[in-house]
């Protein structure tokens, strides 16, 4: 099951992806809306859906077999990529249980940033629910949807709770989850990336109060299906280094640890 949803409310695939397929390939583009881009680029999650997107359609190929991204990082420069960013899949290993995908973020052809994903093969036991496999030909109309106008935090429902320990809440809505009902999983990044930018800007980190994330790594351990979910964050080493480990905890920081996500921030740019 592709962990992508199709609603024109979905928020994920309204973080200003595109798609297209050239010579057989699926090719994605992230265009940095104004809207979405309030601490002056793209979020990180919308680069997170970008590679699990052109990754997971173009790995997803066995109606028996699930797959579930197990691990995805996104390194790129706090630089505004100045254009559109395109993104193709490289697959770098593929076995029977596991996938690794490479995926390089251009802009104008040249490497701006790049993203490595990793991918869980699951079979399908009896009494799962239907897999729905996904045409390369239908992707372009599938999920163009509009861009989001507002900044992610807003149109997720992200609530900055106590910003000093990075706690930061969301209730699990059909706008953020995938198709099974658990949170989608560019927005458990952007979860993570809000408890990071609260716990720098709250700290001044970096000497400011505007900070942006250049690296994620995600660790995806469980689906987030127990609303609230709730981060914690705290520095990894002097916090002017920009290193900051969060985890996601459902049933309002009461369960389990669903998600463990190392960042790295510094200074958004201006």
């Amino acid at each position: 099951m592709t962990d992508l949803p199709t609603e024109i409310t979905s928020v994920p695939a309204r973080m200003g992806t595109e798609y297209r397929v050239v010579d057989g390939a699926l090719v994605g583009r992230l265009v940095p809306h104004p809207g979405l881009c309030d601490r002056g680029l793209p979020p990180i999650a919308a680069l997170v859906f970008l590679s699990d997107a052109v990754a997971g359609i173009t790995i997803d190929r066995d109606p028996d077999m699930w797959a579930f991204t197990s691990q995805l990082s996104v390194r790129r420069p706090l630089v505004a990529p100045g254009g559109v960013v395109e993104a193709r899949n490289t697959a770098l290993r593929s076995g029977a249980r596991s996938l690794t995908c490479e995926v390089p973020f251009t802009v104008d052809g040249d490497e701006w940033g790049t993203s490595i994903a990793g991918f869980a093969r699951v079979p399908r036991r009896e009494g799962d629910p239907s897999k729905v496999m996904v045409d390369l030909a239908d992707v372009p109309r599938d999920f163009g949807l509009p861009p989001l106008a507002e900044p992610l935090r807003r149109a997720a429902g992200f609530e900055s709770v106590h910003p000093a320990s990075g706690v930061v809440r969301v209730e699990l809505s059909t706008a953020i989850a995938n198709p099974a009902g658990a949170m989608q999983g560019a927005i458990v990044a952007g979860l993570a990336e809000a408890a990071a930018e609260d716990l720098a800007d709250h700290h001044r980190a970096l000497g400011t109060d505007r900070h942006a994330v250049s690296d994620i790594e995600v660790f995806y351990l469980a689906q987030n299906r127990v609303s609230p979910i709730v981060t914690r964050a705290r520095f990894v080493g002097p916090p002017d280094q920009g290193t900051i480990r969060v985890d996601l905890v459902d049933d309002d920081g009461r369960g389990r640890v669903t998600t463990a996500v190392v960042l790295r921030v510094g200074p958004a740019p201006t």
